[in-house]
């Protein structure tokens, strides 16, 4: 993934990403070719390392079996945090018209995919992604019922062993225009990514615009 410095996302940011329990495309190599699946994966850190991300996959999905097979299978997982159109009107200034463009945060993590084909195994990461998301409901389900139900999923796990993150939220403008972009978000309806911007875009134009003011003060 291609990230300009001003771009890259802090390792706090990342981590916040991973832990929303949101949906991403799981990416691996098969015998076809490159597959995607769209599916929720919890992130559980290790204490040492990158952690691990844990799911499911349905039995009839075939992008696990490569990962069954004995060799290593590299998985990119890719997740998403808050992104919206951002309209031309709201970068430009009367000294500095702009063009339309698109903000977003998103993460991506490399690791080995393995397979988990042990029933409690699979039990344990479908209640802890439902609690994630407070449903209890798998917890209070015939035992039969749940029984069926996991003879027809697969449980994945990626080891990660890298991560990158990349935040294109307009924090290389001035602080009046990423100001502008937060209003526009919000009149439109677009709190998630307003709120994420006011939280760490505002904060970065602004130290950015103070640390200029002090060079040109300095200046002969």
């Amino acid at each position: 993934m291609y990230i300009p410095a001003h771009f890259a996302m802090t390792p706090e940011q990342i981590a916040e990403v991973l832990a929303s329990g949101r949906a991403g495309d799981l990416v691996t190599h098969g015998p076809e070719g490159l597959v995607a699946t769209y599916v929720p994966m919890l992130h559980e850190p290790d204490g040492t390392g990158f952690g691990r991300l844990v799911g499911h996959l349905s039995l009839v999905n075939d992008q696990w079996r490569p990962g069954e097979a004995g060799e290593p299978v590299e998985a990119l997982f890719v997740l998403h945090g808050p992104d919206d159109y951002v309209e031309a009107g709201w970068l430009s200034t009367p000294a500095s018209p702009n063009v339309p463009t698109w903000n977003y945060v998103t993460v991506h993590a490399w690791g080995e995919l393995v397979v988990h084909r042990d029933p409690e195994w699979i039990l344990s990461v479908v209640r802890r992604l439902s609690r994630a998301h407070g449903d209890a409901s798998v917890d209070a389900m015939d035992s039969a019922a749940v029984d069926k139900l996991l003879r027809a999923i697969v449980g994945v796990e990626v080891r990660i062993t890298r991560v990158d993150g990349k935040a294109k939220m307009s924090q290389n403008k001035s602080p009046q225009v990423v100001g502008q972009v937060i209003h526009g978000l919000r009149e439109a309806g677009s709190r998630a990514t307003a709120d994420w911007m006011e939280e760490h875009s505002l904060p970065r134009a602004r130290a950015k615009a103070d640390l200029l003011d002090g060079i040109r003060t300095r200046r002969p």
